[in-house]
Formats: structure tokens, C-alpha cells, sequence
């Protein structure tokens, strides 16, 4: 990697970890910009699209968020909390089977996953 790349993930870092402070304020809007630019940035981050993801959850965006979870699984099949998330906007969008095939993934990867444990027994109690 050269001094460029490595400039723009850390930049890319940046704008994550800020979109995911705004998100935590309650500021979806600007999060999902703030994501936007992390992913401009490097492209490969998993962690990124997830977090874009979320964002389009929150501002009930379910297609969209639906493509960011799976590029993020695209970049990294292992990623349990994008596994999490499509679970999550899968049961929002009432395809139960397919968030339990999900969830159920997430729990195979890492079964102390404590969002993905909760996120079942609500699913399984639709």
C-alpha cells in the first residue's frame, strides 16, 4: 500500500467514526453523508457500508440499507454485524424466513453476539 492509499483510509477512519458519532446523536442525515465520504474514500471497508447501512435503517431506507449490508458482506462474508443488520431490516420488512436465515448466520459466526441473540427471540416471537 502506498503513502497515498494509506492517507485515504485513514481520512476514510475518520469520516466513519464521525458519521457513527452523529448517529449516536440522532443526526441520520448527516451520519448517512459522513458514511457517503468514508466509502468515497476506500471503497473496501466493510465496516463502511455497514455503517451507511444503518444509517438508511434509521431513515427507513430498507432497499438501500439492504444493498449496503450486502456489499458489506461482498467485502467480508465474516462480518456479523452486517449479518445482524440485514436480519434486522429483513424482519422490519416482515421476510422472517430469510431474517432468521440471516440472524441465524450472524450467531453461526459468533453465538455471543449479544444484538443477534435479542434480534432472534424477537424474530421467532413474530
Amino acid at each position: 500500500m502506498d503513502k497515498q492509499d494509506d492517507t485515504r483510509r485513514q481520512q476514510a477512519k475518520f469520516w466513519l467514526d464521525y458519521s457513527q458519532q452523529l448517529s449516536t446523536a440522532i443526526r441520520y442525515v448527516e451520519a448517512l453523508a459522513a458514511a457517503e465520504r468514508a466509502i468515497r474514500l476506500d471503497k473496501t471497508s466493510a465496516e463502511a457500508h455497514y455503517v451507511r447501512g444503518t444509517c438508511q435503517a434509521m431513515l427507513a431506507h430498507y432497499d438501500e440499507a439492504l444493498l449496503d449490508f450486502d456489499a458489506a458482506l461482498r467485502l467480508n462474508a465474516d462480518y456479523v454485524p452486517a449479518w445482524d443488520g440485514k436480519a434486522w431490516v429483513l424482519g422490519i420488512k416482515g421476510q422472517k424466513t430469510e431474517a432468521l436465515a440471516a440472524i441465524n448466520k450472524a450467531l453461526e459466526l459468533d453465538p455471543e453476539y449479544f444484538e443477534a441473540l435479542k434480534r432472534k427471540r424477537r424474530l421467532e416471537a413474530m
